[in-house]
This record gives C-alpha cells, sequence and structure tokens, in this order.
C-alpha cells in the first residue's frame, strides 16, 4: 500500500497513461507534438486538477 491520497493516485495514473499513451503510438516528433497539442486544447474546457495533468503530460511528451 501507499502513502497516496486517492486523488494522488488518481493524478499519478492519468499522467502515466496520457504519457506512455504518447510515446508508444505517436513514433514521431510531429505526431507527439499533435497530441500534446490536443492535451493542451483538453486543458482548456477539464477541471483545473484534470487541466493540470494534462498540461504536465503535453509538456512531458514535448520533452525530449
Amino acid at each position: 500500500m501507499t502513502d497516496q491520497t486517492a486523488e494522488e493516485a488518481l493524478r499519478a495514473a492519468l499522467l502515466e497513461t496520457l504519457v506512455n499513451m504518447g510515446t508508444v503510438l505517436l513514433t514521431t516528433p510531429e505526431g507527439r507534438a499533435e497530441a500534446a497539442r490536443s492535451m493542451l486544447d483538453q486543458a482548456k474546457r477539464a477541471h483545473p486538477a484534470v487541466a493540470e495533468v494534462f498540461r504536465e503530460a503535453a509538456e512531458r511528451l514535448r520533452s525530449p
């Protein structure tokens, strides 16, 4: 068991899923950049806590 709260665990799982999905399915830098843009668009409409995760995932996808 972990010391994470439910919110922290959900955040970590969502972030890991988004980043892994982007790096596994999108093998080109252009594809990852498009996925990052899509995540940033979704962040504009999402709950603030979810938007933060979308923005962090987008940043990680853009990083080499």
